[in-house]
């Protein structure tokens, strides 16, 4: 008896929530009915709901592009929540391309009018170099503005800058101790440089840099390499790397082969990664991992280089890419 009861009300009660649901959806679709003229006549609070509902899919099929469009439209006409949207489409890149710079300047927009979210993500902005150049005086002027305005989560972002202020000073001073008076060396008539003659000569002759950058997988200011005869082996001191959404440490393990006299020559290497911190507050909360993992990645890099001359080469990574390379 009980059994059948439970399944006369679960009836009951599933009926009972459908019909509920199809009066909320009939009541949004009715919003998005009369909101949309008002918008496309100019109406900024119409285009702002539009903006919001076609995010949600309230009332209508979920679309970031066409809720991204409504937001600039309010945006532009001054509305500090539409404005602090469209900052926050480009941060994320909801509905349009990724642009930090574009993020910054509409979250500005918005800050400027007092609005709490736009002022604790400026100082988001600002405390990862996100746009802009990183600057913790800046974010943490922002987070208290957002904090004072009744945003708690700004607190987190007081803590975080007050702990990174407190890390680079340390550094700093670690830095200043270090620094040695370098000796005055009297100068003396430079030897001409010796002739360079085979292509593993010409790698090891150093200095290697790709725009400007010493590279990691070749004799640089980053990197010391080793002549085992028929290879050379390099092992790069620990870099450090933003990928987007963490900041990376890393070293690079590199073998060089197949030296021919044509000046031609092969590249393998390996990341070995030591940490990994997330930058990206939004990418932190999405749950999503970071595309790479602690330890030495799965991933061989291959490049096949030619020297073009003794102090330029062109390397081409893994069959796609080209890569110029100087020193």
């Amino acid at each position: 008896m009980k059994k059948i009861f439970g399944i006369i009300l679960l009836i009951v009660t599933t009926g009972f929530f459908s019909q509920v649901f199809a009066v909320d959806d009939y009541i949004w679709e009715e919003k998005f009915k009369k909101a949309l003229p008002k918008a496309e006549q100019g109406d900024t609070k119409s285009q702002y709901a539009i903006g919001e509902m076609l995010e949600k899919g309230k009332g209508t099929a979920k679309d970031s592009k066409k809720a991204f469009e409504w937001y600039h439209k309010a945006a532009k006409q001054n509305d500090k929540k539409a404005a602090y949207k469209v900052g926050r489409a480009y941060l994320e890149g909801k509905g349009v391309s990724r642009d930090y710079k574009k993020a910054h300047d509409w979250f500005r927009n918005s800050a400027n009018q007092k609005y709490v979210r736009a002022e604790y993500y400026l100082g988001v902005l600002y405390e990862y170099g996100q746009g802009v150049s990183k600057n913790y005086g800046e974010a943490l002027k922002w987070y208290k503005q957002a904090l004072a305005g009744g945003y708690s989560k700004a607190s987190d972002g007081i803590k975080r800058v007050a702990k990174a202020q407190k890390s680079a000073e340390l550094e700093r001073r670690a830095a200043a101790v270090k620094t040695v008076k370098p000796k005055i060396v009297p100068k003396r008539k430079p030897k001409p440089a010796p002739k360079i003659k085979s292509t593993k000569d010409k790698i090891m002759a150093g200095g290697w840099k790709k725009r400007n950058k010493s590279v990691e997988y070749l004799p640089s200011s980053l990197t010391q390499c080793k002549d085992e005869e028929k290879q050379v082996e390099c092992l790069s001191v620990e870099i450090a790397r933003n990928i987007g959404m963490a900041d990376i440490s890393y070293t690079t393990k590199a073998t060089l082969f197949d030296f021919e006299d044509s000046g031609s020559f092969t590249i393998t290497y390996r990341n070995n990664v030591s940490k990994i911190t997330v930058t990206d507050p939004e990418f932190a909360e999405s749950g999503r991992k970071v595309p790479v993992t602690l330890g030495w990645q799965e991933t061989d890099h291959k490049l096949a280089c030619q020297f073009e001359n003794d102090r330029s080469l062109t390397c081409t990574k893994n069959k796609l890419r080209k890569i110029k390379l100087r020193r």
